[in-house]
């Protein structure tokens, strides 16, 4: 069992940045079989963010996922990308659109996505981390973290 995140179950998720496609969309009887068999199987944690598919990943599991199952049967996390905002006042209503596109009150999980030196610098000019931290004060997501894509040194200064 996980010992810092007990209610992730089986340490095992299901990425949803590659989903089964039909004619340009998500293949919704797929994806909704795949889904049920990761629950059936014990299985919880359900990872997004809105550039997978176009933004059709968290419609995806909208639909397949949080509108089917209560909300203690999934983990989900979702993510911020560099891409979806320019200044510290797109953050926010980004945020509420990502909710809403999930269907859901609040993520478990909320990720600074793709965090390299580059990326870590645009955060920090935008104050994407602080508005982040407010978004999780005000209860809309429980836990706080980063993808990262770079190396360890520059692991260390955003970590400092």
């Amino acid at each position: 069992m996980n010992r810092y995140f007990t209610d992730v179950k089986k340490n095992f998720g299901f990425g949803c940045m590659r989903l089964p496609m039909l004619d340009g969309e998500v293949d919704q009887t797929q994806m909704c079989a795949m889904v049920d068999t990761f629950i059936e199987n014990g299985f919880n944690y359900f990872d997004t963010a809105h550039g997978y598919l176009g933004g059709k990943s968290e419609t995806a599991l909208r639909e397949c996922l949080t509108s089917r199952y209560f909300r203690d049967k999934y983990i989900l996390t979702d993510k911020l990308t560099n891409f979806f905002f320019k200044k510290q006042e797109d953050i926010r209503p980004f945020f509420e659109q990502q909710l809403a596109a999930c269907g859901v009150d609040y993520f478990d999980f909320y990720l600074m996505h793709a965090q390299n030196a580059e990326n870590f610098a645009f955060f920090k000019r935008c104050k994407a981390y602080e508005t982040a931290l407010e978004l999780k004060a005000e209860g809309k997501f429980k836990h706080f973290g980063i993808s990262f894509h770079d190396t360890a040194d520059v692991l260390e200064q955003i970590l400092t």
